[in-house]
């Protein structure tokens, strides 16, 4: 009859999908929450818990989600769109900063990875892989990116699959070149003088590979990453200007050889500056040219003028010029001081959801 309350709960489902439609969250997560409270495990229920966890991403409330995940999950696993629960459970334990279990779920859903198509594959790696990064896991993650990498790039050449969003290749690219950026941060430039020449060399070859990573990522041409690759490009050659001239120098070089030490190494730099400058600047040409603008673009446009700036303003000829790039805290003034610097944080951009926070080292 049309009072039965059994029809009634027919109708919740359906009611909370047009809420969720209607972009109302809160009473398409009632309306879900009353049907599992009356059937948790009917055939319904696979609508609902998903449902459930969509409306609960919608309000932000990502551990909310995760349960009804893991629900669906638990009571319906061998559904096809059990892969779907799985990507979506990964990227809102990100969200709240489980990697360990983001990173799990991602290499569950992996398991099924012939299933995939080549871009759910990359995406998929990119997000594991991007977990790992932030467990500090360098070596697993680089293995992942990699992979990632090669799937775009054999499904490109064979016209497997024509890839409508290359951010997650951008993404992969660019942790890739992140880690070697890392590895040539904390390549240390020694005393004695021997030691330092092989140093030097270390630091010089991390650069190059450095380099030519963040420009593979650039090669994307995903215009997000175009723009973090540029910034971290420039970056690098303050960096590497900076390990060069603040590296320790030896007591014995007393004070006139010391001022004649800095002319001619500054001279010996002047080329690293004018690196940086040119990729700053053609970052920002290449953001304008395309009419894109974020806080990348910002940041690059803040360290081309302070570049400029510190160049412009000279200290006393025969002392090492101010640093170009930021430094987290001062160093002792009478510290030694070590090439790989501990450089500041800069603050996360663009953020979206379900797309891992970019991280600009």
């Amino acid at each position: 009859m049309a009072g039965d309350p059994s029809e009634q709960i027919d109708t919740w489902i359906a009611s909370a999908e047009a809420a969720l439609t209607a972009d109302h969250p809160a009473r398409a997560a009632a309306l879900f929450s009353r049907y599992l409270g009356q059937r948790p495990r009917d055939e319904g229920a696979r609508r609902a818990y998903p449902g459930l966890a969509r409306a609960h991403e919608q309000l932000g409330d990502f551990e909310a989600a995760i349960r009804a995940y893991d629900s669906f999950l638990a009571h319906f696993g061998d559904d096809p769109d059990s892969g779907i629960s799985l990507a979506r459970r990964g990227a809102c334990e990100a969200e709240i900063g489980q990697w360990e279990r983001s990173a799990a779920s991602y290499a569950k859903l992996l398991e099924t990875r012939d299933a995939l198509l080549p871009s759910r594959q990359v995406e998929a790696l990119a997000r594991r892989g991007f977990a790992l990064y932030q467990l500090e896991r360098y070596p697993e993650a680089d293995v992942v990116f990699a992979e990632a990498d090669e799937i775009y790039e054999r499904a490109e050449e064979a016209g497997e699959e024509r890839f409508a969003d290359t951010y997650f290749v951008g993404l992969s690219r660019f942790y890739r070149a992140a880690i070697i950026h890392l590895e040539f941060r904390s390549a240390p430039i020694r005393l004695p003088e021997s030691k330092m020449a092989e140093d030097f060399e270390r630091k010089l070859s991390l650069l190059e590979d450095a380099q030519d990573a963040y420009n593979h990522a650039i090669r994307a041409r995903h215009v997000y990453w175009v723009s973090a690759a540029g910034l971290q490009l420039g970056s690098l050659f303050e960096e590497f200007y900076d390990a060069v001239m603040y590296a320790p120098v030896p007591k014995w070089l007393d004070r006139e050889p010391r001022r004649a030490y800095y002319v001619e190494l500054e001279e010996q730099l002047r080329p690293v500056v004018e690196k940086a400058v040119w990729v700053f600047e053609k970052n920002l040409e290449t953001a304008r040219r395309l009419g894109y603008d974020s806080d990348f673009v910002e940041m690059s446009e803040a360290r081309l003028a302070q570049l400029q700036s510190v160049m412009l303003a000279r200290g006393r000829v025969g002392e090492p010029v101010p640093r170009l790039a930021p430094l987290l805290a001062p160093e002792p003034a009478d510290a030694e001081r070590p090439g790989g610097a501990v450089y500041e944080a800069l603050p996360a951009v663009e953020r979206k959801l379900f797309v891992p926070m970019p991280t600009t080292l």
